[in-house]
């Protein structure tokens, strides 16, 4: 088909085709990774994760770092992350190797293994907003992940006191350095007062300000004695700046499982190996595939795509020239059917009606283009759609004319473009099919033939109502209408068996789909049809 069959890649719509039509190569990769997980879950060691909060004291306002400058400034997120990596860090992570007894419990030889192990299973998540630590360990019963979560926590806490009790000390004795020190320059100064007092060539300015100095030192002495004995005070009752909210309990701990190992994890992997299969697999393009599929499996004569604009070509100002192009393709396909003067053909929905009227539309306008008499008949009593595309009402129609109402001349309409008639489907009659099988629709068929190069029969699915299965069997060929996303080769197997039930026979499968396209459009013969009474329906007449 010209309609991008030829176009590399794929849609959203081939990949679903793609699945639909290698399901089983999916079904075969979904069940042994399922298989292959399960055994690697059982090999693996069952992991139990225990968790315990560690909160942070507050440091003020959040100071946002700014990117202007080059030098680091300590803020709540970054002292966050600090004391995070701190717990993660080899140095604290070791001291709890030997009285975990980790080595025996895991079965390994030497720590370094052990340690390397240990930070697989330790994770540490970070809570900027309410400063605080999530620490979780992973370990092989309920228990022994607790112990370990609660070690790993006490060690961390242990080293933040130890910090906290080491600054308190280096400030208590800093101030005692600096009493001591001032100390010394009191009796240093009074030393000095001393000579000069005695000295008899003293200088009185000196030892004024001697005297000055020395005031100052002594309210200067006092004040670092208070802050001394303060700093002692605190030394003695410091506290530590994380707190450990609640202890692990093995009852609280929960199994823990790798995500790709879980059910909805390895069905996901499944299926990603199965779609990855069949792209490596499929050498061909989807929609090839498909229209191979279908002229294999249904020995049809026809199967190709019908592109769906929204807008018919009866109402479009212009089309886009692929648009066009596949129906013409089409219509190349149904003028070498082996049939006679007359091509009568019944087009049926597969399932879905999506698009079978705006199909049929455009397919009868670019045989009328070509030159050949088209008429359009809507069978469809139940759903009549296509005579809102034909701009026509439903009444007087085709059960009018069949339960001897109304004349052809008075059902048939002629629309504003040439070679291109239409007869809608009229009201519901209450037995349809017994229309259908009746002499007039014999005599209609028969007095059609003689007048049209091609009469289109629009009719229900084969599988709703009896009376689609009488038209059927009255026309020559039959074709199945069905979206490209909904196509199944199971279904047009079954609807095909239908038909052969009923006497009729599939000749074509036609497959509409979306179109879009910003290429350049040529005109469409007629800007808008408005359908007028008939007059003169015979081969060749405009």
């Amino acid at each position: 088909m010209i309609f991008d069959q030829n176009a590399s890649g794929y849609g959203w719509m081939d990949y679903f085709q793609l699945l639909r039509s290698k399901w089983p190569v999916v079904l075969l990769a979904c069940s042994l990774v399922l298989l292959g997980g399960a055994g690697l879950k059982k090999r693996l060691p069952p992991l139990y994760e225990s968790t315990v909060r560690v909160e942070l004291d507050k440091q003020g306002s959040e100071v946002v770092p700014t990117f202007s400058t080059t030098s680091f400034r300590s803020t709540q997120l970054n002292d966050l992350t600090r004391q995070a990596s701190e717990i993660r860090s080899a140095d604290l992570l070791s001291e709890v190797i030997d009285p975990c007894k980790l080595p025996e419990r895991w079965g390994l030889a030497g720590e370094a293994e052990t340690l390397a192990l240990l930070k697989e299973r330790v994770r540490v998540e970070e809570l900027p907003g309410d400063r605080a630590l999530l620490l979780s360990a992973r370990d092989l019963t309920p228990e022994s992940s607790a112990e370990l979560v609660n070690a790993i926590s006490e060690r961390f806490l242990e080293r933040k006191a130890s910090e906290v009790q080491a600054e308190a000390n280096a400030r208590v004795l800093r101030l005692e350095r600096e009493v001591k020190e001032r100390n010394a320059e009191i009796k240093r100064m009074e030393s000095r007062l001393v000579e000069i007092k005695g000295s008899p060539v003293g200088s009185e300015v000196e030892s004024e300000d001697l005297r000055k100095k020395l005031i100052s030192e002594r309210y200067l002495l006092q004040s670092l004695e208070a802050k001394h004995q303060l700093a002692v005070l605190e030394a003695g009752d410091t506290g530590t700046q994380a707190h450990l909210i609640e202890t692990a309990e093995a009852k609280t701990a929960r199994f823990a499982a790798p995500v790709w190992l879980t059910l909805p994890g390895l069905v996901t992997v499944g299926l990603l190996t199965g779609l990855v299969a069949i792209l490596l697999l499929d050498g061909g393009r989807t929609r090839w595939n498909l229209i191979t599929n279908i002229v294999n499996h249904l020995q049809v004569s026809i199967a190709g795509f019908a592109p769906l604009s929204g807008v018919s070509l009866l109402r479009a100002k212009s089309a886009p020239v692929k648009l066009i192009e596949g129906y013409r393709e089409l219509r190349t396909r149904l003028l070498r059917l082996p049939a006679g003067d007359c091509v009568f053909m019944n087009l049926m929905p597969l399932r879905d009606r999506e698009g079978l009227a705006e199909m049929v539309t455009n397919l009868s306008c670019v045989l009328a283009d070509g030159g050949k008499t088209v008429l359009v008949i809507d069978a469809d009593f139940r759903h009549p759609r296509l005579h809102r595309f034909f701009d026509a009402a439903n009444h007087p129609g085709l059960s009018d004319y069949l339960s001897g109402e109304m004349r052809l001349e008075e059902t048939v309409i002629k629309v504003r473009r040439p070679n291109l008639w239409f007869m809608p489907s009229g009201p519901l009659h209450e037995d349809p099919c017994g229309l259908i099988n009746g002499r007039r629709m014999s005599d209609l068929i028969w007095d059609m033939r003689t007048r049209f190069d091609f009469i289109l029969v629009v009719s229900p699915a084969i599988h709703e109502v009896s009376d689609a299965g009488a038209l059927a069997s009255l026309a020559d060929f039959t074709a199945l209408v069905t979206p490209y996303w909904a196509c199944s080769v199971s279904q047009l197997k079954k609807a095909q068996l239908a038909l052969e039930a009923a006497s009729a026979r599939l000749c074509a499968v036609f497959l509409t789909t979306k179109f879009e396209s910003k290429e350049d459009t040529v005109p469409a013969q007629a800007v808008r049809s408005v359908p007028v009474a008939t007059a003169g329906l015979r081969k060749g007449s405009k």
